[in-house]
Parts: structure tokens; C-alpha cells; sequence
């Protein structure tokens, strides 16, 4: 009898330190995300395109080499944040990541939805969004990703030009 209360013990104690370390590490994994961006001089509220995807120019393991990137960082500690980016004719979609890595909106981007942006606010807190703007409630930071298909130079150049019609910002923060 003595080795089953042991035994109990020993799984109750495994599966919490199981919980524990399942609950933090997506949280570390995204502060270290943003720490890094941070460091390497991408600045918040602001999306930046990234090169093409060349094995010299990827910074993570597998990133696809036809389609463009463009990251907005953000916090919405600091007020919602404005999301937009422009269709297209081919394939591209808007993805938003919370602090614990979970992909909790996505959009297209291709004209077959009709996406008008995306006001991301701390729960609790909802602004008034624009006309035809979703709104999502999430707490912190996060990380907002454009993908958009860009298998040759000339889209890809295309696609980046797409970055400057496109809207990251802080509303409480006047421009």
C-alpha cells in the first residue's frame, strides 16, 4: 500500500510539473521572439518586410522561399492596435500571434474575403473600430505576420510595395 501512495505522488507531481512547463514555455518562446526582433532593430507599431527568402537571409528553420513576409510588432498594454493590408490577385493572408504563440486571426488577403481591418484591444477595453474593421480582445503583446505568394523577384517586389499601403499603429498614440 505504501508504494501506491508513493506512486501517487510521483504522478501527481510529474503530470504539474508537465502542466508548468507546457504553460510557459509558448510565453518564453514569444518573449524571446520579440527580444530578438528587438534587437535586431524591428520597431513596434510598424510593419517591415522582410528579404527574400534565400538560405542566407532566413532566420528561421524553414521559412518558404515563394512567399513574402512583412512583421508588425506590437503591445496592446499600450492601446489597440490597427491592422490593415491591401488585397491582392494572389494568394496572401494576415495572421495575428498572441504572447503564448497561438494564432488567434486570420484573414485573407487574396479579394475573396472582404478583410477591412482588424482592431486588436485588451479584453475588457473595446475601442470603436472603423467602418467594416473586425475587432479581436487578446492581453499583451503580439505579433501580427503578412504572407502573400512571391515565387520570383518581380512578385516579391510586388508584395513589398504592398508593405507601405498597409497599417500597423497604436490608436492611442496620435501620428
Amino acid at each position: 500500500m505504501r508504494w501506491f501512495a508513493a506512486a501517487a505522488v510521483f504522478l501527481l507531481m510529474t503530470l504539474i510539473g508537465h502542466l508548468a512547463v507546457l504553460n510557459a514555455i509558448p510565453s518564453r518562446i514569444m518573449a524571446t521572439a520579440q527580444l530578438k526582433m528587438a534587437e535586431r532593430g524591428v520597431p513596434t507599431y510598424q510593419w517591415v518586410a522582410s528579404p527574400r527568402m534565400t538560405p542566407r537571409t532566413q532566420t528561421i528553420v524553414r521559412p518558404s522561399p515563394d512567399l513574402a513576409y512583412a512583421i508588425c510588432r506590437f503591445d496592446v498594454s499600450d492601446g489597440p492596435v490597427l491592422l490593415t493590408a491591401p488585397a491582392s490577385d494572389t494568394y496572401g493572408s494576415l495572421s495575428v500571434f498572441d504572447q503564448r504563440t497561438n494564432n488567434v486571426f486570420i484573414a485573407r488577403l487574396d479579394g475573396e474575403d472582404d478583410f477591412d481591418g482588424l482592431v486588436i484591444h485588451a479584453p475588457g477595453n473595446a475601442p470603436e473600430a472603423p467602418d467594416g474593421a473586425e475587432t479581436l480582445a487578446m492581453p499583451g503583446p503580439g505579433l501580427a505576420l503578412v504572407r502573400r505568394l512571391a515565387p520570383d523577384q518581380a512578385t516579391h517586389e510586388a508584395a513589398t510595395a504592398l508593405v507601405d499601403q498597409s497599417t500597423c499603429k497604436n490608436l492611442d498614440h496620435v501620428d
